[in-house]
């Protein structure tokens, strides 16, 4: 065994998590996947399917119909490839807080009759924002090499910035589940607040276009860092902001440490609540 994967098995230990929690991670992320499509036809094939329609939509709205132009750019699809790139990872980021807000909720059986660290819930459905994340990067390679703009050595940089966005979104969701269990209406509430911060953040406009001041303030908005890291490893062949990825480091360490402890406190009363 290396000694990357002993520090690695190190730090999951401290965090609390064993070989068990983790195959019950595994377990709980396989069965939100099969359980979010329990009933239809197609089943899991839906988890590829809607994030897929959607962004070809836009592609077509906004590259073939509205024809609408990046400044420099020198075709209509380059606005459609631009906003897949920052649009697609923030598809994958509501779709995961969505689904770590409910699914303490969702899992109340389970958490009343199995003893088991009921941590691993929020954090697997959080986790089922890859495959959105997947089918918008997959298509967005797709575009790039039709643009004439393939992709580069610098997508590599993609894997680090998608284990350090669902680091962020796990913590994220872990506050979030268990207020939930509290504050029913929560999640009846968080796709209006989803829908505020989208808007106000740098996705579907360039920051150029903020004042000034907000333009300051964005940078400091963890869901505008990750859209703009993908972006500039993508589309633009550059390497992400360091300074950028190491505060959504920081930040996504210290809500994960703070989250963790706040739910083993409050676990005792979990049963209650659900």
């Amino acid at each position: 065994m290396s000694l990357l994967s002993l520090e690695a098995r190190s730090a999951v230990n401290k965090l609390g998590f064993g070989g068990t929690e983790l195959r019950l991670l595994w377990n709980f992320l396989k069965m939100d996947v099969r359980d979010k499509y329990v009933g239809s036809s197609l089943g899991s094939v839906w988890a590829v399917a809607n994030p897929l329609l959607l962004l070809t939509i836009f592609t077509f709205v906004f590259g073939f119909v509205y024809r609408v132009r990046l400044p420099g750019a020198e075709t209509t699809l380059s606005y459609a490839i631009w906003l897949i790139s920052g649009y697609g990872p923030w598809l994958a980021t509501t779709e995961a807080i969505m689904a770590a807000t409910m699914s303490l909720v969702a899992a109340s059986g389970l958490i009343k009759n199995m003893a088991f660290k009921a941590e691993v819930v929020p954090i697997a459905a959080a986790l089922t924002g890859i495959l959105p994340l997947a089918v918008s990067s997959c298509l967005l390679a797709v575009l790039l090499f039709v643009d004439g703009n393939a992709l580069s050595w610098h997508a590599l940089f993609v894997i680090v910035i998608a284990v350090l966005q669902f680091a962020f979104i796990s913590a994220l969701g872990l506050f979030l589940a268990l207020a939930t269990v509290f504050v029913r209406d929560l999640g009846i509430a968080l796709p209006n607040l989803l829908t505020i911060v989208l808007f106000a953040t740098p996705i579907f406009y360039p920051i150029e276009s903020m004042p000034r001041v907000m333009q300051w303030i964005s940078r400091f908005n963890p869901f505008y860092i990750i859209s703009e890291s993908y972006r500039q490893s993508l589309i633009y062949h550059h390497a992400p902001g360091i300074f950028g990825l190491i505060y959504l480091c920081a930040l996504a360490a210290l809500l994960g440490v703070s989250g963790l402890k706040m739910f083993r406190r409050l676990k005792g009363y979990l049963e209650a609540r659900l």
